[in-house]
């Protein structure tokens, strides 16, 4: 079971404050699916305990009140270290809190032994196992890194430097030296429902939220592994973009592209250094001698 299955409820009645682990079927059944609530009023309610799947640490709880003394909170666990602090109390109003062993779900007290963790929090030993995996970032795919949050691959600079926007954010970073891991229960077995895949690494280059003050191409200099070869020469492509609007008559769009084309070809149009936009430096295969 992974962690992020979990959904970690605080019942509070009259003040006193009971902790409990649940399986969504099993708080659906003992909180939501219940003659004092609608269909209105549970569908609300659920769809709150999903939006909690993204929240911060802490925060994003799914309420309801049943009367004046007695009401309960919920939420999806997000991380180990929330779980731990869950164990804790560190939510809890009152300090003086009881973890209901009977309430909780068995499948959710098995993996606390799988995640070597006491109903205290305690960790018993590490809570993971980590195994590397072979991957190929590519561009545009979304990859979970293991404190929570989701990157988006903005471009590989290398197999394993990566720039990368953070997807809750909107800020860049070059992730160094990334591995890409599988990890699950230290005390139990790797299944395809406890395993999670992540991504690690060296060390982090964190940048602005917004492209315009970012330098890509020094980014590109200091990060890709062709840019940093090392030569007596280099094959270097100089590409300039010119760029001109014609105003075509036509009665169809393909047609003015047509008319467009033709003229280019005819040499009438002819774009010169008035058009200048834009200049790029690649580097290039050398050409055989």
């Amino acid at each position: 079971m992974k962690i992020q299955d979990m959904v970690l409820v605080i019942e509070n009645t009259k003040g006193s404050e009971k902790n409990m682990l649940m399986t969504l079927k099993e708080y659906k059944e003992e909180y939501l699916f219940v003659a004092s609530l609608s269909r209105e009023q549970s569908a609300e309610l659920l769809k709150e305990l999903f939006d909690t799947k993204f929240s911060e640490a802490g925060k994003g709880w799914a309420e309801c009140y049943i009367t004046a003394n007695q009401s309960y909170y919920a939420k999806f666990c997000n991380s180990g270290d929330e779980l731990q602090c869950f164990l804790h109390g560190s939510y809890n109003d009152d300090k003086e809190f009881q973890f209901d062993r009977e309430k909780s779900s068995r499948e959710c007290m098995w993996a606390l032994e799988e995640y070597n963790l006491d109903v205290n929090g305690g960790a018993k030993g590490f809570m993971f196992h980590y195994e590397q995996r072979e991957h190929e970032f590519k561009q545009g795919e979304v990859l979970h890194n293991f404190n929570g949050t989701d990157y988006k691959v903005v471009e590989c600079y290398s197999p394993n430097n990566i720039l990368m926007m953070n997807m809750a954010s909107g800020q860049f970073l070059v992730a160094v030296d990334v591995k890409y891991y599988s990890r699950y229960p230290y005390a139990g077995e790797y299944t395809k429902d406890n395993a999670e895949m992540g991504i690690e690494w060296g060390h982090g280059v964190y940048l602005s939220a917004r492209p315009s003050e970012i330098d890509f191409a020094a980014l590109r200099a200091e990060y890709c592994e062709p840019y940093r070869q090392k030569g007596d020469s280099f094959s270097i492509e100089i590409r300039e973009v010119l760029s001109r609007v014609e105003n075509i008559e036509a009665e169809t769009l393909g047609d003015a592209i047509d008319k467009a084309m033709e003229l280019y070809k005819k040499s009438e149009v002819v774009l010169d250094a008035g058009d200048f936009k834009d200049v790029s430096y690649l580097p290039a295969k050398a050409e055989s001698r």
